[in-house]
């Protein structure tokens, strides 16, 4: 027997696509990317897509290449002036969830998936758009 699903079909991705608009094409398409993967449980990806994305916002501010971690590269955007301090607490979360994508044995949650996507987007915007 066939199941049917009793719900409207899948869950909303953690950002719209209106909110990644002004952004550069690239970081525009894996946080989109990202935000897609969490609507179909592929959640590392979300979080590794979402992880890159914030990496590629950093290399456009022309960071040091001795920078080569994520850890680094967020608080070098910090340091410089490039991300706003009331920024700190998404960059944490990009952080901390980006290298437990990358590198942690436990799956990620959708509530971390979903957290990752939308903190590397305030990121992307806070550190690229006028106005963030």
């Amino acid at each position: 027997m066939l199941a049917v699903m009793t719900e409207g079909g899948p869950p909303e991705p953690p950002i719209t696509e209106a909110s990644v608009a002004g952004l550069p094409p690239s970081i525009a398409a894996d946080l989109r990317e990202a935000a897609q993967c969490c609507t179909f449980g592929a959640y590392r990806a979300a979080g590794l897509l979402a992880r890159r994305a914030v990496e590629q916002v950093a290399v456009l501010r022309r960071l040091p290449l001795e920078m080569r971690t994520l850890d680094h590269k967020l608080g070098w955007l910090l340091r410089e002036g490039h991300l706003p301090r009331e920024r700190a607490p998404d960059a944490r979360v990009v952080r901390d969830v980006g290298t437990a994508a990358a590198h942690g044995g436990d799956a990620l949650t959708r509530a971390e998936a979903d957290a990752v996507v939308r903190s590397a987007l305030a990121v992307a915007r806070a550190v690229l758009l006028p106005g963030g």
